[in-house]
């Protein structure tokens, strides 16, 4: 992340991201309005935070924040008590001003106005990784699990042009949605939605517009960036929903039952949006097993990075995208254990099994219609080799595999010039062997 625009420093607060920092000030732009509730005098001791907030804000350079506040504040304005005495009108006005004004002096428009005038591979990156979000949720029933959700992108949806690293998908409700199961999304926009219901303000009771504008702001800036990971961010729409319910209890003005139905559909609707935009993806994780294409697979990838490298998921992807005329599904595991049935498929092993899956290789070679062998680095008598059996053993040239020999005088084992015990092409090698 860059840390400076233009020479000048990205304001952080020591929390070592701005756009963390700058969805906290934007929380706080909206909370210190609770003051102008509490007393008169209260409006322009907000007012004098606000502007100081809106300074730091603009420091941090984050977009995402800039709107965060934006929508919270609307929330806050929407129930301010009317006619507003111009005095106020006008302080509000110069605080705004001042607010641009040192924009101006930090060249912070430029920074914002990205996107707008010319294309900005920030905005661009970001779109691209929520497009792909529904999918993705709709491939894992059951999540892709937690941390996962970046490295995944990476390796099965990222478009084959583009190398940008990731580790989350740069939006925290679709970061956690994409690494947990249907459950979870239910409850989580179940959750939100029950929120906003109960912060909602009235006529009655405008001030309940600062939580909802704080939890508003919240959701906005968490979709910009995966800013909701850290703690600090909960402790205000904490504190400000806790105010909520206890005010609520107090004055036992709770939302009528017809209200409550709101966050039931809202959940139900926005499920099932992701659901049907999610069909149709050649990716399907069930468990331990994912596979690339559609139908059962008959061919069963063990993954070991040494071999196959670290981008296996792009590698096949390219290579799959690239030939049209293969057909059928690559199912990739990193456990024999993970494969129900060895019978009547084609398996590949890659390097040296783990530890786990030593002891159940013989009943795998032996149960398979056909085995891929790439630089294995154990011996044929540890799996009791048959030649009957239907084997092709691949070496890289340059391989340091100690069990090269042993297998050269075994079975005939065919040379990959060039190559090492790293294996770049292969996805060709494994579908000509099929």
């Amino acid at each position: 992340m860059d840390i400076h625009f233009h020479g000048f420093w990205r304001m952080d607060w020591g929390l070592g991201n701005p756009n963390k920092t700058a969805a906290l000030i934007a929380m706080l732009i909206v909370a210190v309005w609770v003051l102008a509730y509490i007393r008169k005098w209260g409006f322009w001791l907000a007012l004098a935070l606000f502007t100081g907030l809106g300074l730091c804000l603009i420091h941090t350079y984050s977009r995402g924040g800039l709107i965060g506040a934006f929508f919270g504040l609307i929330v806050v304005v929407l129930n301010v008590p009317r006619p507003w005495p111009m005095k106020k009108i006008v302080a509000v006005g110069v605080s705004v001003w001042i607010i641009i004004g040192f924009s101006i002096y930090l060249q912070a428009q430029e920074r914002f106005s990205q996107g707008l005038l010319k294309e900005d591979s920030s905005i661009t990156n970001r779109l691209e990784i929520w497009k792909a979000a529904p999918q993705m949720m709709v491939s894992a029933p059951n999540g892709w699990g937690l941390g996962k959700s970046g490295q995944v992108f990476m390796q099965w949806y990222q478009p084959l042009n583009h190398m940008e690293a990731y580790r989350t998908l740069v939006n925290s409700h679709l970061t956690w949605m994409v690494e947990f199961g249907w459950p979870f999304r239910i409850f989580y926009i179940l959750a939100w939605v029950a929120v906003l219901v109960v912060c909602w303000p009235s006529k009655d009771h405008r001030w309940l517009a600062i939580p909802l504008g704080v939890w508003v702001s919240f959701a906005v800036t968490s979709i910009f960036s995966s800013v909701a990971e850290s703690g600090w961010m909960w402790i205000l729409p904490g504190l400000s929903i806790v105010a909520a319910i206890i005010y609520r209890i107090s004055r036992k003005t709770w939302p009528s039952r017809v209200v409550w139905m709101i966050p039931l559909g809202a959940t139900a609707l926005l499920n099932l949006v992701f659901f049907m935009a999610g069909q149709n993806g050649a990716i399907h994780k069930s468990g331990n097993v994912i596979v690339v294409g559609n139908g059962d697979p008959k061919l069963w990838m063990l993954i070991n990075t040494k071999t196959i490298g670290s981008q296996y998921g792009r590698s096949v992807r390219k290579f799959l995208e690239s030939h049209k005329e293969v057909t059928g599904s690559l199912a990739c595991v990193e456990s024999l254990d993970a494969i129900n049935s060895p019978v009547g498929k084609t398996v590949v092993i890659s390097g040296t099994p783990g530890d786990a899956d030593k002891s159940g290789l013989k009943a795998v070679c032996d149960s398979a219609s056909k085995v891929i062998l790439l630089n294995p680095t154990f011996p044929p008598q540890e799996i009791n080799f048959d030649k009957s059996k239907s084997v092709s053993v691949l070496f890289g040239e340059f391989s340091q595999s100690p069990a090269i020999q042993s297998w050269k005088d075994a079975v005939a084992v065919q040379n990959i010039e060039g190559k090492g015990d790293f294996l770049p092409n292969w996805p060709e090698l494994v579908f000509n062997h099929e």
